[in-house]
């Protein structure tokens, strides 16, 4: 699913993907991208989600959302947001989730949506991620697997 308000950015998005086998469902908004969750929660693999939609920062709402309805549902955030800003806080959201910068990001998106769903795959979380009381737990090493290019659906 991709959740983006600029038509032209989401585009870009569903044609990186698309080159990539992925199947896309768009919404425009949090109200669409809550109806679209309700709907087929089953068949989002990944969502790509800018955290500004139209007039106000929605974009963890629907993260929550999205989540409530698949917990470990991969997310990759797109946004224009410094990523020390209040409004870019993506605490709290769950995991896996990878942040990218817009609009350079884009060109991130395709191995940024394969790295979020490798890590629900394997339950390996990004060693640069991790704080000390994780390596502590025996969390020891994050294992990312070749990316294989087959046809993928449900994003």
């Amino acid at each position: 699913m991709i959740v983006e308000d600029e038509a032209l950015l989401a585009l870009l998005a569903d044609g990186l993907l698309a080159a990539e086998g992925f199947d896309t469902i768009f919404a425009a908004h949090e109200a669409e991208a809550m109806a679209h969750a309700a709907a087929a929660a089953d068949r989002i693999a990944v969502a790509v989600v800018n955290l500004h939609l139209g007039d106000e920062v929605a974009g963890q709402r629907v993260i929550r959302d999205l989540r409530q309805h698949a917990p470990n549902l991969p997310v990759v955030v797109i946004t224009g947001f410094d990523g020390e800003a209040p409004q870019a806080d993506l605490r709290g959201l769950g995991w896996p989730t990878i942040r990218l910068h817009k609009p350079g990001g884009y060109d991130e998106l395709v191995p940024a949506v394969l790295d979020v769903m490798e890590q629900v795959r394997t339950g390996a979380w990004p060693e640069e991620w991790r704080r000390d009381t994780d390596y502590r737990r025996g969390s020891e090493s994050a294992s990312f697997g070749s990316h294989g290019r087959t046809k993928r659906a449900g994003l």
